[in-house]
């Protein structure tokens, strides 16, 4: 390992000290709990907050900035040796971890149109739009050659764009023979996924009258496959170079890359327009005038003469109309489209120049100019390296339904089989909520489903449904195996032909489309199986589709269909809050005691109020309520599959007005909860877990509990102390024996990290009884 000193101290070893050392602003060492929990979760990449390491050793993050491969190589060897400790049998199954750089600051954020050779061989972070995605594929990083005189083994580590062969080998140059060929032996060789994508700058960045510029990211490892074409992601790492193909009278020109340390994929949205306090007083000012509407009329390309009507249509369509929705529940959109006809040569493609210029998210395309991507997305091949890359088009990068199932349609699940989707809706439960100004009904699951990725079938957890009212045509898709589904037009089906989600109306009989045979499980493949008939049928009534995060997909009627609810991650603010509002009636009282991830015990009502003081700048004012978004602050609880325990970063938190009474619930292992009668809780009728309202809950009830934590005993060192310093047996049970409520509550959970039951009972004190 190459090892280079900061003020007399080895690198990895000043890394391995800030793994174990620092402290977030809870005074919990958030570094030692996340390179644990990477055991636990079978992750190799440690996320490090670059404010936190300039924080902890100034020198030590100058230098990451400075040499960040040394850096970074000598990071991720610290990891593995703080990894010995927290879990050792988990460092020695993994060759390497990988330390991941986030959160870099502004100074460090270049754009990519000011990218320059000053910036080469440093630590930089690159915003954009990714345009172009090629495919994975597997790098060779150290390839294993056999001689074929002797059949010693050569190990050539390659670092260049061609593959390094050994000069001669060993054995055979000792001997004194000088021939010396060799085969590779791949099976020998070690590979690393790869992957190459192009990031684009964001529109509303560019220069008025520039072509946007981009740069190629390098991804590797658990890197690949993270962003898809539109994405808006930033990248952060090390900018790099490789010399481009020239003819010998020409210089030397290197073309520059980005290899990607981390990725976040921020959003698809366009980045608010930040409104001055002086320029909110000029639009005010404006708004008072009466011509204010020729005023804007004018302002559209003022140095094209006339076409008053055509700017007056180019106006409406840049401030976007109103969407409606009528009694019966029909939806009128507000979105605007303006078609211009006329000869050659009266501005047409000047004006639409214009207004791309101006729009926050305006993506120029015409049939000249464009892409193979068009509107949508395409495969493409790059001229320079003959490699295969999916282009996003000009609509996906200028991103904006009702895509639905007919309520008989059956979802498998992996508890109970084929169930009609209408019988996973449970309306005591749903709360209603717009979506893009939309009247729906959405209520909270929990049903493991199958999707798939990749062309495998996966488990996945469906944990939304929504329902809506539909009026209008519906299709019935049948296949030749007799699965059958109905759904909306515009619902997505993959098509196993192209590999790709298209919508049922443009679906015909004769085409393929992925399905999965009756009784499949996880880890089969997918089938492309013909369609045989497509009937079109009139309805009214509900319907329903299911939100499964990370997939997006499930099959249902035999059939893989996309979940169209992940419109939900991307809703409207406005419509996300009425949501968050039904949603937080669903709540605990603040006496209520939680067990952070981190091992930090808080009562409810205290922990929300210190992040209310903490982050005033943040809170959302609902009807009757305040919501905090805090799912960057990295706080983490517990939860469960019912197969496992693991963590989750919270997503919120919220305070509001109480209602009328609460429900406490006393289970047999002597905890309780206080919560509000509609809090949704899990119990175990008829053979399975449903989710039942807190006031409908029966004694008598099994509710599921885990039967260990997977907290790292240290958290707990003084609870198992006492525990076993204070255990006695009686009765044929080992019995502990603590005087208060809450300390009784903690040796249980440090029980549980150990994997040991138990039960409190309360007397002249209390007893923690070991089961």
């Amino acid at each position: 390992m190459e090892r280079t000193l900061v003020e007399g101290v080895n690198i990895s070893e000043r890394f391995a000290e800030f793994y174990r050392s620092f402290k977030d602003q809870f005074g919990e060492y958030k570094y030692r709990k996340r390179i644990a929990r990477m055991a636990l979760e079978g992750s190799t990449s440690l996320m490090i907050d670059f404010e936190d390491l300039l924080t902890f050793d100034p020198e030590l993050a100058g230098r990451l900035v400075e040499e960040p491969k040394l850096v970074l190589r000598a990071a991720s060897d610290a990891i593995k040796e703080v990894m010995k400790v927290e879990n050792a049998d988990y460092a020695s199954s993994v060759e390497e971890f990988f330390a991941r750089i986030r959160n870099v600051p502004e100074s460090l954020r270049i754009p990519i149109r000011g990218i320059r050779a000053v910036h080469l061989n440093r630590l930089i972070a690159v915003e954009g739009i990714v345009t172009k995605i090629s495919p994975v594929k597997q790098q060779l990083v150290e390839a294993v050659f056999r001689c074929r005189e002797c059949g010693e083994e050569v190990r050539i580590p390659q670092r260049g764009r061609g593959l390094e062969k050994p000069l001669q080998c060993p054995r055979c140059a000792s001997e004194g023979r000088k021939k010396h060929e060799f085969d590779l032996v791949l099976e020998r060789s070690k590979f690393i996924d790869w992957q190459k994508f192009v990031l684009q700058e964001r529109p509303e960045e560019l220069p008025p009258g520039q072509l946007p510029r981009s740069i190629e990211v390098i991804a590797t490892h658990d890197l690949v496959d993270v962003v898809r074409p539109g994405d808006r992601a930033v990248v952060t790492g090390v900018l790099s170079v490789v010399m481009e193909r020239a003819r010998k009278d020409q210089p030397p020109i290197f073309q520059t890359y980005l290899e990607a340390n981390s990725i976040e994929v921020s959003s698809k949205e366009a980045l608010d327009v930040e409104i001055t306090p002086e320029d909110e007083k000029k639009i005010r000012e404006l708004a008072r005038r009466p011509d204010i509407r020729e005023l804007l009329v004018n302002s559209i390309a003022p140095s094209i003469y006339g076409y008053k009507e055509v700017k007056k249509a180019i106006t409406a369509l840049l401030f976007g109309g109103v969407p409606k929705v009528h009694p019966d529940g029909v939806r009128v959109r507000g979105d605007i489209h303006v078609l211009l006809i006329g000869d050659p040569g009266t501005a047409k493609s000047q004006l639409l120049r214009y207004v791309a210029s101006i729009a926050p998210r305006g993506v120029y395309t015409s049939g000249k100019g464009s892409t193979a991507a068009g509107l949508t997305a395409a495969v493409v091949r790059e001229k320079s390296t003959g490699d295969f890359f999916l282009e996003a088009g000009a609509l996906v990068l200028a991103d904006g339904g009702v895509a639905c199932l007919h309520p008989e349609s059956e979802v498998w699940t992996l508890d109970e089989g084929p169930v009609e989707i209408s019988e996973l809706f449970d309306p005591r439960r749903a709360f209603k909520a717009l979506s893009r100004g939309v009247p729906v009904e959405i209520s909270v699951c929990n049903n493991r489903v199958l999707g798939t990725m990749g062309g495998v079938l996966k488990e996945a957890l469906a944990t939304l449904i929504r329902r809506k009212w539909w009026e209008g045509k519906m299709l019935r898709v049948e296949l030749e195996d007799g699965s059958r589904l109905v759904v909306t037009p515009d619902h997505l089906l993959l098509d196993a032909e192209r590999g790709r989600w298209v919508e049922a109306i443009s679906l015909r009989v004769g085409d393929r489309v992925a399905a999965a045979r009756l009784g499949s499980s996880p880890g089969e493949r997918v089938i492309g199986t013909r369609i045989m008939a497509i009937e079109e049928l009139s309805y009214r009534g509900y319907v329903y589709d299911l939100y499964v995060p990370g997939l997006h997909n499930f099959v249902a009627g035999g059939i893989v269909a996309h979940n169209c609810i992940d419109e939900f991650d991307k809703m409207d603010p406005k419509d996300r809050v009425s949501i968050h509002e039904a949603m937080e009636q669903q709540s605990y009282h603040p006496d209520t005691r939680l067990l952070l991830a981190s091992g930090r015990r808080v009562r409810i009502g205290e922990f929300v109020e210190e992040l209310f003081r903490k982050y005033p700048e943040r809170v959302i004012v609902g009807k009757d309520c305040l919501i905090l978004p805090v799912r960057d602050l990295g706080i983490e609880v517990f939860t469960t599959d019912f197969k496992r325990v693991f963590t989750v970063p919270i997503d919120r938190v919220s305070k509001h007005v109480a209602p009328s009474f609460f429900v406490r619930l006393t289970f047999s292992n002597g905890r309780s909860i206080t919560v509000t009668p509609e809090h949704p809780v899990y119990v175990r009728r008829g053979g399975r877990v449903v989710v039942v309202r807190a006031d409908e809950v029966r004694v008598g009830d099994v509710c599921p509990a885990p039967k260990v934590l997977p907290l790292s005993q240290e958290v707990f060192r003084d609870e198992l102390r006492e525990a076993a310093e204070g255990a006695r047996v009686e009765n044929g049970r080992v019995v502990v024996h603590v005087d208060r409520r809450e300390r009784a509550e903690e040796v249980q959970e440090a029980l549980l990290t150990v994997g040991l039951s138990s039960t409190i009972r309360e007397g002249s004190s209390y007893e923690v009884v070991i089961e």
